[in-house]
């Protein structure tokens, strides 16, 4: 038997974390996950998969725009067309309070219901299959509905558990919480989770685990993402991650001694080898104070902006910079100083005595209210301090 474990395609969702987006970049963005998806079935058609299933949210929303859900049923339609079954549970994001307003999905596409559910099929090899699950119809469960399922199916050759939710304790998680040894109870073959976007094993056998999410949509979601394709050996089931993302998210690390003027090309030579389109968060280590003084007023960041061409394979959306030699301590700031009120100099309270209140735009209050936001204003002024006194260092009267 072979089928494919993914979820969490969130078709819709827009990449976030980009201040600056060229034009070319923008439909390679917008189309990213569409393409992971095509690659997933074209995988299945050719591996001849027995069926799919998607654990939750392949939408990122209730009411997905018209693209998104074209795009998901033409998927479906090619897999219907190569006589491939798919099994669908809709998640936290995608949750469904209205079934009549679901897209018509093509015939090999069984939708589970909000009550735990099993169904069974039979493969070409003539092997039994049971697959439990149930779907969302509101954003927060705060039960364990691992209770709902049925014990293991001994009539069957596998039985497969369909999960969108999180570890967690019952009352406690908003996402139907439920504890690994609750799973190991019920004595899957396998439990195809959703809900972290990031692959994450939680027993080796029988299987239980998350595949991720297929396509990295922010700077938290780092590396290769796509799906598990899972086989029968020796009685077990066995998945094998499939990367499919057509962009990663990095972070690529550069050493320098060259001048400001010279950094962008060096760095544009280094990457220009890439094979996958790669979203690349630079760190620059150098003791160039130019350099680093250009990194924290953004201009270098501007000038790999303006060099980036269509034909490139990654876009630098972020720079950073750290001094090479060792700073015994920082200018005016003491560390002990520093790191005894660096707390209460970047909170949220004193971003509103600074007049965050004042804000009513959305976009920058999310931002600011982002705790990675006030961590990245910690490193920009201590790489300020630590760049003004290595400019005091090499200053000779």
């Amino acid at each position: 038997m072979k089928f494919i474990h993914a979820g969490d395609l969130h078709l819709g969702n827009p990449f976030g974390g980009l201040s600056i987006t060229p034009s070319w970049l923008k439909e390679k963005l917008h189309s990213a996950t569409q393409v992971a998806v095509h690659r997933l079935v074209d995988d299945a058609i050719v591996a001849a998969v027995d069926f799919v299933v998607l654990a939750g949210d392949s939408f990122n929303t209730t009411t997905p725009d018209a693209r998104a859900q074209l795009d998901l049923v033409n998927e479906l339609q090619r897999l219907a067309d190569a006589k491939i079954h798919v099994y669908i549970i809709f998640g936290n994001h995608d949750y469904v309070n209205n079934w009549q307003r679901l897209p018509t999905f093509p015939d090999n596409v069984t939708l589970f219901p909000a009550e735990v559910t099993t169904q069974q099929l039979q493969t070409a090899n003539h092997e039994t299959v049971a697959i439990s699950g149930f779907s969302y119809t509101q954003r927060h469960i705060s039960t364990n509905q691992v209770t709902q399922f049925p014990m293991k199916d001994t009539s069957v050759d596998w039985h497969i558990g369909l999960y969108h939710g999180a570890l967690g304790e019952a009352g406690v998680g908003d996402y139907a919480p439920f504890s690994l040894q609750a799973l190991q109870q019920k004595h899957y073959d396998y439990w195809a989770l959703g809900h972290i976007h990031v692959r994450e094993t939680l027993q080796e056998q029988p299987f239980i685990g998350y595949s991720g999410s297929i396509q990295g949509l922010d700077k938290t979601e780092t590396g290769s993402k796509g799906y598990y394709m899972v086989e029968s050996h020796s009685q077990q089931l066995v998945p094998t991650f499939t990367p499919v993302a057509p962009i990663t998210w990095v972070t690529e690390k550069v050493q320098t001694d060259r001048d400001l003027h010279m950094v962008v090309q060096q760095v544009r030579e280094q990457f220009v080898l890439k094979e996958e389109f790669e979203l690349i968060a630079l760190q620059i280590e150098t003791d160039q104070t130019t350099v680093l003084s250009a990194i924290t007023n953004q201009q270098l960041l501007a000038q790999f902006v303006a060099a980036a061409q269509p034909s490139d394979m990654f876009f630098i959306y972020d720079v950073t910079g750290h001094p090479k030699q060792k700073i015994a301590g920082l200018p005016a700031v003491a560390d002990q100083y520093w790191s005894a009120t660096v707390a209460n100099v970047f909170n949220l309270e004193q971003l509103q005595k600074l007049g965050l209140k004042q804000v009513t735009d959305g976009d920058v209050l999310d931002y600011f209210l982002d705790a990675s936001t006030l961590t990245d204003l910690k490193s920009a002024v201590q790489t300020q301090l630590q760049v003004s006194q290595i400019g005091d260092e090499n200053h000779v009267d």
